[in-house]
């Protein structure tokens, strides 16, 4: 016994030793860019994607403008390494720590291990190191998540480590913030002038630059409104931890701003995956944090006034369509919403395609087409010629029956556009008549067959449920079981992914050649791209996490910034692994994420030697 209190003595005294080092914040810059700044960029890049399987997914062209992944991806990587270097100079001259901490670093290395082989044996290479188009995280970028976790945890050694990174959160919030609320009320940023001479380079020339996100919502610099719910879920827990610890009349006031803007963001955004994050996280927060909210309520009420104030002006600005999504929770009502969609309206049963025919088959008729040499015929289900009406390369049927179609002769292929109204939307097949049959032209203009992709079954009918993840899930969870050991490879989901099973897609309301590039699920995202096993590493990793803080903070008496941070990096990891059912990793976001978490880690090891 004296032995081992004799190492535990020399053990906190080597804490000790680096707590009280307090290093220049050169040293952090690469760590606080990545967690205050990149999330911000938004910057001009064609991306060449001729050559690669990119090209053949993505949408045919041979370069494609990207503005808010590639150079996020780059930077990430960029400061990442150099962080590195400085952690192992550091190391090296013993003014930087290595943590015993194998419980966390055995299952990140596992992690790191899969993501690296599963590179290796990708379905394709370049995808695998590069990322996919838009997405952009291939290995490098995720292996850069691993360390960024590494190293915050051995970085952050005192309580002014812990206020570098509050700063860098700070400063990320409020800009966030600022472009948000403009978004919203209809003034974009990126809109004006000086926003578009910011963000595309001279040598670039953008006509008509355009996002596609109108008023009374927030895409911010993140892309996407689902990337802008994930982002409010993690840092509005820290804005409130921010405020809850502030020493000064100063401190409070821009923390209180941080706070309302995040609040703002985070129903702003319009995102269902980050409303429900939130919700999640706050059930926890009430736990982790009820002796606070006793001796502060009368700051929760006003709180709570300040999310019910912003609540119902959103809601009444938009005309109610912040209750609306919020309705949408209501899941046996969806499921009814479904089955009275599927049996009232229209559901698209076969495309069959032949040597000189093709059909579309439909619950309630059946479009027969004919090709005789440079004729197209138009039949119906008892294969009877129907009258069409010619206008220019626009065709249409006079039979009632057929007035949902809206067929188009293309002018730079030999085929037809066959378009089709159904309950969801106006989808449609581009069919190629080639010299050995009928084909269709699937993403990218491969010409290709239809398939029938095998699915999940117990989802059968829930297809349209959750804005199409329905039918993106119930494909998705039949490939887990090839990617048991290793994955596709990173970023290689959208191509290991069924892209020609086109009556399902056209049944979901997506066009036959529209890119499902993303499960919208970061637990099937991981599983396919990197493996089963290397899923399993980073739950291991989040449920060690997340058991040690809960029996830390369980028996802390709040008093200090650090405690309140500590127990917020908690909350927010909980709220993102929520999100996270309905939203994907992207590189807008999943920085913060490691970065939080090698934070809380690192607060919690401090905070575990002040009590013992």
């Amino acid at each position: 016994m004296k032995i081992n209190n004799e190492k535990n003595k020399t053990k906190n005294t080597i804490t000790i030793d680096y707590e009280n080092k307090r290093l220049s914040t050169f040293y952090f810059l690469p760590l606080l860019l990545i967690a205050g700044f990149v999330p911000l960029i938004v910057y001009a890049k064609y991306v060449d994607l001729s050559g690669t399987t990119q090209a053949l997914y993505w949408t045919g062209q041979q370069q494609y403008l990207d503005f808010f992944s590639y150079w996020k991806a780059q930077w990430v990587v960029a400061l990442t390494a150099i962080a590195l270097v400085f952690y192992i100079i550091l190391y090296m001259q013993k003014k930087l720590p290595l943590k015993d901490l194998k419980q966390y670093y055995i299952p990140m290395g596992i992690y790191a291990l899969f993501v690296i082989i599963s590179t290796i044996f990708a379905l394709d290479t370049q995808t695998a190191l590069w990322g996919f188009v838009d997405m952009y995280q291939g290995m490098f970028v995720l292996l850069s998540y691993v360390l960024l976790t590494f190293l915050t945890i051995n970085f952050v050694n005192n309580e002014r480590d812990v206020n570098l990174f509050v700063n860098a959160f700070l400063f990320l919030m409020i800009v966030e913030g600022v472009i948000g609320v403009g978004q919203y009320f209809g003034f974009d940023f990126f809109q004006t002038k000086l926003g578009k001479d910011l963000i595309v380079p001279n040598y670039l020339q953008v006509d008509n630059l355009s996002f596609s996100f109108g008023p009374k919502t927030i895409y911010g610099t993140l892309f996407n409104t689902n990337f802008v719910g994930s982002f409010a879920t993690l840092l509005l827990p820290l804005s409130v931890a921010f405020l809850l610890g502030a020493n000064t009349k100063k401190q409070q006031v821009i923390s209180g701003i941080a706070v309302l803007l995040m609040i703002f963001v985070w129903i702003g955004c319009n995102s269902r995956a980050g409303y429900f994050g939130v919700t999640v996280a706050s059930v926890f927060a009430l736990w982790l944090f009820r002796k606070v909210i006793r001796k502060y309520w009368k700051g929760f009420i006003g709180l709570v006034g300040v999310f019910a104030v912003v609540l119902f002006g959103l809601n009444g600005a938009s005309d109610g369509r912040i209750f609306d999504r919020i309705k949408t929770f209501n899941v046996m009502e969806q499921i009814e919403n479904l089955k009275y969609i599927e049996k009232n309206s229209v559901v698209i049963e076969n495309v069959t395609l032949g040597k000189d025919t093709f059909s579309i088959k439909t619950n309630r008729e059946t479009l027969n087409f004919k090709v005789d040499g440079e004729k197209l015929y138009f039949l119906d289900e008892v294969f009877n010629e129907l009258e069409i009406i010619t206008d220019g390369n626009k065709i249409s049927i006079k039979d009632p029956k057929y007035k949902d179609y809206r067929i188009i002769i293309p002018q730079n292929y030999p085929g037809v556009s066959v378009e089709r109204a159904t309950y969801w939307s106006l989808t449609g097949v581009d069919f190629y008549i080639a010299d050995d049959g009928i084909k269709i032209l699937g993403s990218g203009g491969r010409i290709v067959d239809s398939v029938v992709a095998e699915r999940f079954e117990p989802m059968d009918g829930l297809e349209g449920i959750m804005s199409g993840r329905g039918y993106i899930w119930s494909r998705t969870i039949p490939l887990i079981k090839s990617y048991i050991i290793m994955g596709a490879g990173p970023d290689n989901y959208p191509i290991t992914f069924p892209q020609d099973d086109f009556v399902a897609k056209l049944n979901a309301g997506m066009d036959a050649n529209m890119v499902v590039d993303k499960p919208h699920n970061v637990y099937l995202q991981t599983a396919v791209n990197t493996g089963v096993m290397s899923l399993l590493s980073l739950l291991l990793v989040f449920g060690v996490y997340l058991i040690i803080s809960f029996k830390l903070y369980s028996k802390i008496n709040f008093d200090s910034l650090e405690k309140y941070m500590g127990a917020s990096c908690v909350i927010s990891i909980i709220g993102y692994l929520a999100a996270g059912m309905f939203n994907d990793s992207v590189t807008s976001v999943a920085p913060i994420l490691w970065i939080i978490l090698g934070l809380g880690i690192s607060i919690n090891i401090k905070l575990k030697n002040e009590i013992s």
